[in-house]
């Protein structure tokens, strides 16, 4: 930001958590915390952009999950896990267009007056978004389903902080402390290169012999990982052998 001489403002609420006294470095970045009680007012945020965010979360969960009932048919498919969610989210943010941006920021009317600021007030994308969710809600296999609007804030009503007494924060240490005496954590199965490696043939085995409909540049991905994998190996290996000399 600095070689481009861009300029960012960060508007926040007062929130506990948002504790920002010991920061001092920033150049480029201005922090501005709204005023009490003015957030779902002032804030871009909640003009449109996290409610966009959230719609087009929910969709890709949505098709997540009915791919994975197709794909399970009678089993229970295996549940969406953080790494899922973060994947998600973060392809989500990717859909997000400039245009429900520079429309959130408008309803916030907090820019000075500028025609490059103005908004055209058209929310056929959102609309669109929540009409494609609720075609991908009526598709779920489950009974009882919520409407659009109800999925997309669900967590809404959600406990996100709250102020602990002593006692509280006393108990609560105490607490781990026993369970951590008593939990032996899981570690992870080693994968070894030569299982890795086949891995990646049995998945362009798999594009080739169903002829998907990929791009090029998927495959050679693929390739690349492949080639990336055996000469890191190479290198390890070299490394351990010098390693064993001395």
């Amino acid at each position: 930001m600095n070689r481009e001489r861009r300029h960012i403002i960060l508007l926040m609420d007062n929130a506990k958590c948002h504790d920002c006294d010991n920061i001092s470095n920033l150049s480029n970045i201005k922090i501005h915390f709204l005023p009490p009680n003015t957030t779902s007012h002032l804030q871009p945020l909640d003009q449109g952009i996290i409610y966009s965010l959230k719609a087009q979360y929910r969709k890709l969960l949505c098709k997540n999950q009915i791919q994975a009932y197709d794909l399970y048919e009678d089993q229970t498919p295996p549940p969406v896990d953080i790494l899922d969610s973060i994947n998600l989210i973060a392809e989500a943010w990717k859909m997000v267009t400039k245009k429900t941006i520079i429309n959130s920021w408008a309803k916030a009317e907090i820019l000075p007056d500028d025609e490059s600021n103005t908004s055209d007030g058209d929310d056929s994308e959102v609309e669109d978004d929540i009409e494609d969710l609720q075609l991908l809600i009526n598709e779920l296999p489950i009974t009882d389903l919520l409407n659009m609007e109800e999925y997309i804030n669900i967590d809404d009503e959600l406990i996100t902080e709250e102020e602990l007494t002593l006692e509280e924060i006393v108990n609560m240490v105490r607490g781990q402390n026993t369970a951590e005496e008593h939990v032996e954590e899981k570690e992870d199965e080693t994968i070894i290169t030569s299982d890795a490696l086949n891995s990646i043939e049995k998945l362009i085995r798999y594009v080739r012999q169903n002829d998907l409909s990929i791009d090029n540049s998927d495959m050679q991905n693929l390739f690349k990982l492949k080639k990336k994998i055996i000469s890191d190996s190479k290198k390890k290996q070299k490394q351990d052998r010098i390693d064993g000399f001395f």
